[in-house]
């Protein structure tokens, strides 16, 4: 009789070990941001593709050393974008979105070369290693680095 009741609490106790043990299940990536009014300002200079208003949120978050970065997410937030608008160079724009499912990864990294390389991240992303690489914040969810010009471009 004794047996089964050890053999259960066996089960029970590694069960529950597992779940206590396990890493934390992954958690949609949110970018507050987002969730403002739009202005006259979160309007995509000419040149750059327009976005179906119907379908993404599109939002100016930051405006850093004359380039402005727009931030555009669907509805459903299953894909985001970032787009890298110099003002002084307006034909080098640059937009670059990814789909992550989980707030732990970056959402979408691009540059421009000779401009910057700029990483998009969630509200709540550890950017303890972007910092380390030498990234700047220029918004609670954007971080620059400039990158080397290419001779000729």
């Amino acid at each position: 009789m004794k047996r089964p009741v050890i053999i259960i609490a066996v089960i029970i106790a590694s069960l529950s070990a597992g779940i206590v043990l396990s890493p934390a299940a992954p958690t949609p990536p949110t970018i507050r941001a987002l969730d403002r009014a739009a202005t006259q300002d979160d309007f995509l200079p000419e040149g750059i593709p327009p976005l179906p208003s119907e379908e993404h949120t599109i939002r100016l978050l930051a405006t850093a050393d004359g380039i402005r970065y727009f931030v555009g997410q669907t509805k459903d937030a299953a894909s985001t974008c970032l787009a890298i608008y110099p003002d002084d160079r307006p034909t080098q724009w640059v937009a670059g979105c990814g789909q992550p499912t989980d707030s732990r990864e970056e959402i979408v990294r691009t540059g421009a070369n000779g401009i910057v390389t700029a990483v998009l991240v969630s509200d709540d992303f550890d950017t303890t290693q972007l910092v380390e690489e030498g990234f700047k914040r220029v918004h609670e969810n954007i971080y620059v680095i400039k990158t080397t010009r290419i001779p000729g471009a």
